[in-house]
């Protein structure tokens, strides 16, 4: 009589540790797809800032490229040009209304 009280024992065992597995396999699939869909929303978030990144280090480059000309003289020529009305002395200078 023994051995027939523990056969039924022995599946409900089993059973629960069956049951057990299946949780886990759903809780670990479940995080699965959370997971996936926060890398998606991580990638693009990447993708987003190293765009910035590229503007900014443009922006950066063509700003030195400006801080790099406005120290020649150049550009020192061509504000005054501009302000006063300078010229070299083989420049001619037209304005509106001149006939020759």
């Amino acid at each position: 009589m023994a051995g027939k009280n523990k056969k039924p024992n022995k599946r409900w065992g089993l059973f629960f540790i069956l049951a057990a597995v299946m949780l886990i396999c759903a809780f670990i699939y479940w995080k699965t797809i959370l997971l996936e869909g926060d890398l998606a929303e991580k990638n693009q978030e990447k993708t987003t800032i190293e765009k910035q990144i590229e503007d900014e280090k443009r922006k950066n480059q063509e700003l030195t490229d400006e801080m790099k000309y406005r120290q020649t003289d150049d550009y020192i020529k061509d504000k005054a040009k501009d302000a006063i009305g300078l010229r070299d002395p083989d420049e001619t200078i037209f304005r509106p209304g001149d006939s020759d």
